[in-house]
């Protein structure tokens, strides 16, 4: 009988762990099949996007199409070597190279989806071929959604050219405003916060508009910055002084700092999407551009007056 009860126990065992690992590869099936789900939902949003046919797109950096990273290094907690943009207006896109230590976030990223990780490694993701930004004597709009992890210091997102010499940048700084540097040495910071210190996404939209007469810039540019839709101190601009641009000549396009090797103001968590019109857009294209982020990375905005 004890040999009886014996066998009888070890096949009851079998069975039960059988059952566990059907279960369990259930539940990863599941997980996989909704990950899945998600990616393909935004990736219809991108293709269906008015981002698509809004007039003067430049570049558009994104983490869930195909077509956006190479596909051996579309996988998780892999070295990033590059970016593609995934402009359709341009014939041949724009490649951004990576430096070292920046990676692709599969799944963990902003609304569970893909995302580019930058750690505090003083790299980032250029191109010295991309169209200079060449605000505020040409209009133009930039679009981004980030996530900072570390705001002990400034926070590079974009600088198209060489950081104090020409051209311009937008960066968080150590409170979270959004600054916009320009020129030489000119900044200003506008007075909304990314709530990036304590881990949260933001959509933020910069607008530059020269206020040319006859394509002659005047003594003065507005710039206006976007936070989830709201604007700054009720849409009022900032002004810019024309006299302190000095064209991008030089540089490149960067993302995720000011230079190649800075050790201040390298970006420190996940830039999902920039996106970048070569004009200041109209009220009802920004929007449509903040409502396709909104949807895509399930951040709440406000469409109201701004």
């Amino acid at each position: 009988m004890k040999n009886k009860s014996s066998a009888f126990s070890l096949i009851e065992l079998s069975i039960v762990i059988l059952i566990i690992g059907v279960l369990i590869a259930g539940v990863t099936q599941a997980s996989r099949l909704v990950r899945q789900s998600k990616l393909t939902t935004a990736r219809t949003l991108t293709q269906s996007s008015a981002v698509n046919s809004i007039k003067g797109l430049v570049l558009w950096l994104e983490p869930t199409m195909e077509n956006s990273f190479k596909s051996s290094e579309a996988v998780d907690g892999t070295t990033l070597t590059t970016w593609y943009d995934i402009n359709p207006q341009l014939s041949i896109p724009n490649t951004f190279s990576a430096g070292t230590g920046i990676t692709y976030k599969a799944s963990s990223g902003i609304n569970s989806l893909p995302a580019v990780a930058f750690a505090d490694n003083n790299t980032s993701l250029s191109n010295t071929l991309a169209v200079p930004i060449n605000a505020p004597f040409g209009s133009y709009t930039v679009c981004y959604v980030a996530r900072s992890t570390n705001l002990t210091a400034e926070n590079t997102i974009l600088y198209n050219g060489t950081s104090g010499t020409n051209g311009f940048g937008i960066s968080l700084t150590s409170t979270g405003a959004t600054k916009v540097t320009y020129g030489v040495s000119s900044t200003f910071n506008f007075g909304i916060t990314a709530a990036a210190a304590s881990g949260n996404a933001d959509i933020v939209c910069v607008t530059f508009d020269p206020n040319s007469v006859n394509g002659v810039p005047q003594a003065t540019a507005a710039a206006k910055a976007y936070k989830n839709g709201g604007g700054v101190s009720s849409d009022t601009a900032k002004t810019i002084t024309v006299s302190n641009w000095v064209d991008p000549t030089s540089g490149a396009v960067r993302v995720g700092n000011s230079t190649a090797s800075s050790t201040t103001t390298d970006f420190i968590g996940e830039i999902a999407e920039i996106i970048i019109f070569d004009n200041a857009l109209k009220k009802a294209d920004r929007q449509e551009v903040e409502k396709y982020l909104s949807k895509k990375y399930g951040i709440t905005i406000a469409q109201g007056a701004n």
